[in-house]
């Protein structure tokens, strides 16, 4: 093949950030390699485009942007590059890229490959070579992704922003003060606003700022309520794992925020039914949950009762459950009246009892936990005082080199015992915070169900059903009885029929 003279051309450099001044493949390299060869060549530069910091795994750079401006604008009759993968990585963009050259009669030269495309064996050979960076470049990103899915598996965070909430010291998550009392804040006022509106209001109003000491919206307080980063667990491809840093909000605590927007969603789905108890009814024979059906009276006016779902359908017609169906209405107002009963002396003096003494049941555990930090903190003080001691001695007196390296041994096994005393008060601290949240608060308790009697004339159907369902968990229907799961108390209330069965 002829050599063609006085073309012009365009030169491409590139270089990404962990290649620069490695394996000769440096800016000032490139350039200085590919003048020498237009010069050889006999070709005349248009200009050199130089590309820095910028990978070659998509086109989005701005210095590829002009050459394909250059080549589209007809200025240039080649373009040079010391090897192909400075140009792409892609084979699908760079197969783009060939095609617009071939539209331009535009040729390729590539000196490390030494291909040219002015011949059908150049052309075959450079898309075999292109294929083989592209498979380089997968086989690359299928380790990365098998590294990240190991790390996430160990609980490991795989990094990007910062959790708020969160610092980073040696590559772990550790909570940051300032930070965290925002996070705990936001999870104990979702608890008992119910609102991410409110929360929000609340935050700007105390005084709190996010991490660009902007005002907090709705949005932010929801993606924060709904990581599971805050009680412990590492996110990855669509997996919890648990993770090795230090939760800021307890199980407990997530999880009570989880089911407030579960609880609005079952709501909204409900809107079409005057069930009260919908979604929260559990059959007691056979654990079903059961659900509204209606049915037609004499009178063809419809009749809503409450119907264990085991009954329902007919390939379950062998059902061998006793309880099948109670009346909504009478049941829906049984509720209702329980519901005021709790604000009643005669009703609330044996659920008092029952809290004080679970109160002073986690309080005697506490206690414990309580002397063990103490425990904890008094040797980490005592360790700080010997490591100290030692720092002292080293600066003050002389020690040949073997003196030094034990001394300097002893500070490291030191700060060795100082780091897993911390990481074993951390773990008490948040045993005594998960204890404390377990506790009942008798005056919230009581002063919820007063506000609501003194309320409930003038409560709409949709205030009363929201306000069930964010203080009950579920209910278990027997002939006899029901049996109630408050949200604020550990253990069910069973609240008896006046007949035999509703």
């Amino acid at each position: 093949m002829e050599e063609k003279e006085n073309l012009i051309v365009a030169p491409y450099i590139r270089v990404s950030t962990d290649r620069q001044a490695k394996d000769g493949d440096s800016l000032d390299e490139q350039e200085s390699e590919l003048k020498k060869f237009c010069d050889y060549r006999g070709f005349k530069i248009h200009k050199l485009y130089i590309e820095r910091g910028k990978s070659g795994g998509n086109t989005n750079r701005p210095e590829y942007q002009a050459l394909i401006k250059a080549v589209r604008d007809g200025k240039i009759q080649a373009v040079v590059v010391k090897k192909i993968d400075r140009l792409s990585r892609s084979l699908l963009d760079f197969e783009d890229f060939m095609k617009l050259l071939q539209e331009k009669n535009i040729e390729f030269i590539s000196i490390k490959e030494n291909f040219d495309t002015t011949t059908a064996l150049g052309k075959a050979m450079l898309r075999v070579a292109l294929v083989f960076a592209q498979l380089e470049r997968e086989q690359t990103s299928e380790r990365l992704i098998d590294v990240f899915n190991y790390r996430a598996s160990q609980g490991l965070y795989n990094g990007g922003v910062r959790p708020f909430g969160y610092t980073n010291v040696n590559k772990e998550l550790v909570p940051y003060p300032k930070e965290k009392i925002i996070i705990e804040q936001i999870f104990h006022k979702f608890c008992d606003l119910k609102s991410t509106t409110q929360v929000a209001k609340f935050l700007n109003e105390t005084g709190y700022r996010n991490r660009q000491n902007k005002l907090w919206d709705k949005r932010e307080v929801f993606k924060i309520l709904h990581r599971p980063i805050y009680k412990g667990f590492v996110s990855w491809n669509d997996k919890l794992y648990q993770g090795i840093h230090q939760p800021i909000i307890s199980e407990k605590i997530f999880d009570q925020v989880q089911l407030v927007f579960q609880d609005k969603i079952k709501y909204q789905a409900d809107t079409k039914t005057n069930a009260l108890l919908q979604r929260l009814i559990f059959c007691g024979c056979c654990n079903s949950i059961m659900t509204p059906s209606h049915s037609l009276n004499r009178h063809k006016q419809k009749y809503f009762y409450y119907r264990c779902t085991s009954t329902q359908n007919a390939e379950k017609a062998t059902s061998k459950c006793e309880f099948k169906y109670v009346p909504m209405a009478q049941l829906d107002q049984f509720l209702l009246e329980f519901l005021l009963s709790l604000s009643n002396e005669s009703y609330w003096t044996p659920i008092e009892l029952k809290i004080l003494k679970h109160n002073q049941q986690i309080e005697i555990k506490a206690q414990a936990i309580k002397e063990e930090i103490r425990i904890i903190e008094s040797k980490l003080q005592a360790i700080k005082d010997k490591k100290d001691q030692y720092l002292d001695t080293l600066i003050l007196k002389s020690f040949n080199q073997s003196e030094r390296q034990l001394i300097n041994k002893r500070i490291e096994d030191m700060e060795l015992e100082d780091k897993q005393l911390k990481g074993g008060l951390y773990k008490q601290e948040f045993e005594l915070t998960k204890l404390e949240e377990e506790k009942v608060n008798i005056i919230e308790f009581k002063k919820i169900f007063v506000m609501f009697k003194a309320d409930y004339e003038i409560l709409s159907a949709y205030q009363k059903k929201e306000f069930i369902l964010n203080h009950i968990k579920s209910i278990i229907y027997f002939p006899d009885r029901v049996s109630i799961n408050l949200k604020l108390l550990p253990w069910p209330l069973d609240h008896y029929f006046k007949e035999a069965r509703i």
